[in-house]
């Protein structure tokens, strides 16, 4: 199977999909014309602050994490910081888009998240993998073969985690999380862990959201892709319908923006 190609036709005239992960079912619902154009490379996204500033501590975790997994001796929040200091500052000249931080803001924001996490979550866990890659298949008739690829931050023997570091504290919204939150919803299927939590580094601490997913969601996220495929195999080339209702939807955040509500409405 071809991976190199997020939709094409197979020797035995189905479509096969290797596009679907949980990042680009969660960018259909905010904005479709977005989501095909994310996964057909169509516009280049640039290295973004927060996003390179979440990287970065989810390096230092894993060091940590796989530190303590492989016997090589607990590394201290010392290290863990110093591995952290490593990774943001070998990133940081790269970085072309500055929407929140200073390469300095940056580094004292990554150490505070940091030093909650390893204060109020790491005591909590019994880590058996890092960084658990997946490619399991998801749907499969007579018209396509559709896989979910992704991976896990860090599984357990019975619970799978994910770390956030986000400048809000995400679990006051539990509510939506538990209704409708596809990540969750993903990594259950994938590794045939029901039990799922976030563990969300935020400006005032670190919070904890616990979710569990069974065969009803499985179903559901099946029934989601599904209409996504058809919906590809019909048109890939767009356009597809635009969305900007929410914050998505701004030059500082979607590279689309220029050429579509841009292009009329606030543009350059």
């Amino acid at each position: 199977m071809n991976l190199d190609y997020p939709l094409h036709l197979d020797a035995d005239g189905r479509w096969v999909h290797t596009w679907v992960r949980q990042s680009s079912i969660k960018t259909a619902d905010m904005c479709m014309e977005k989501w095909r154009t994310d996964i057909f490379n169509v516009v280049s996204e640039p290295l973004k602050d927060a996003s390179e500033l979440g990287t970065a501590c989810h390096a230092a975790v894993e060091d940590l994490l796989n530190a303590r997994i492989e016997n090589q001796g607990e590394m201290s929040l010392p290290d863990m910081l110093t591995a952290f200091e490593h990774y943001w500052f070998d990133v940081v000249d790269d970085i072309t888009v500055w929407n929140k931080f200073t390469a300095a803001s940056g580094y004292e924001a990554g150490l505070s998240k940091l030093k909650n996490w390893y204060e109020e979550i790491y005591p909590q866990l019994n880590p058996v993998e890092v960084e658990h890659t997946f490619n399991v298949p998801l749907i499969e008739d007579e018209f396509r073969v559709v896989r979910l690829t992704g991976t896990v931050d860090l599984i357990e023997k019975d619970r799978c985690w994910d770390w956030k570091f986000p400048s809000r504290d995400y679990t006051k919204q539990a509510w939506e999380y538990h209704r409708w939150d596809v990540q969750s919803i993903a990594y259950a299927f994938a590794t045939g862990i029901p039990d799922f939590s976030y563990a969300v580094m935020h400006p005032k601490g670190a919070s904890r959201m616990d979710l569990v997913r069974d065969e009803e969601h499985f179903a559901w996220l099946r029934q989601k892709v599904l209409a996504l495929c058809k919906l590809i195999e019909s048109n890939h080339r767009g356009p597809y319908p635009l969305n900007d209702n929410g914050w998505w939807c701004s030059d500082k955040w979607c590279e689309n923006f220029t050429r579509c509500k841009g292009a009329t409405i606030g543009g350059t």
